[in-house]
């Protein structure tokens, strides 16, 4: 990627729009590449995302449109911005990639995002470039744990209404209400949706199979 960059760069005269962008991701997929022994440290995420966010911020720069067009040229002018703002997402996606990975697996996947990006724009290939995007990072805990959360509150909700649905006798509704209960507490726990379901289905055999002549 340096010979790359350098043959791309030697020459006065030679700069294109998105070079700020190309050095400040090269320096982070080198930061990232030589951090990997100690991916897990803060430090080294920390060096990654200090070049990111001058990546980010030159991704958004569109100073070489304007420059190129007038002010009467509004259409080209938005399309550039598109194009900036969509760049500057992609770069800032990977930046919050880098805050949650978990396992060296992932670590590396990022640094071969980068790289990727890297090699894209050094071709100048924009398609490539905007094609390619590191895998969306994995959902935080407190917002896994906020919507489990949610859905046990409207599940409790739905339990607690249930008695004053019209045409709902007393045995169906405390059924119901059990379920219901049972079901938002199973929410609130790590379990994948086929244990889930499972829970649930053993709940109903149990509630309602009872009654059945």
């Amino acid at each position: 990627m340096q010979r790359l960059l350098y043959r791309r760069l030697r020459r006065a005269g030679r700069a294109h729009p998105l070079d700020a962008v190309l050095v400040e991701l090269m320096a982070a997929t080198s930061a990232c590449s030589r951090g990997r022994a100690g991916w897990w440290d803060p430090r080294t995420v920390r060096a990654v995302r200090t070049r990111l966010a001058v990546a980010t911020a030159a991704a958004g720069d569109i100073t070489a449109v304007r420059r190129r067009t007038s002010v009467t040229e509004l259409a080209a002018r938005r399309r550039a911005q598109r194009f900036h703002t969509a760049l500057a997402q992609l770069v800032r996606r990977h930046d919050r990639a880098l805050t949650q990975v978990r396992t060296a697996g992932e670590y590396d996947a990022v640094t071969a995002s980068l790289r990727a990006g890297v090699l894209a724009l050094v071709a100048g290939d924009a398609e490539a470039l905007m094609q390619h995007s590191a895998a969306e990072p994995p959902t935080s805990r407190t917002a896994r744990l906020l919507h489990r959360t949610a859905c046990s509150l409207v599940l409790a909700a739905f339990a607690l209404a249930i008695s004053l649905l019209p045409g709902v006798d007393q045995s169906t509704g405390a059924g119901v209400r059990i379920l219901l209960l049972m079901t938002a507490a199973v929410a609130l726990t790590p379990a994948d949706s086929s244990s889930s379901g499972s829970v649930r289905s053993a709940l109903e055999r149990s509630l309602f199979t009872k009654d059945t002549p």
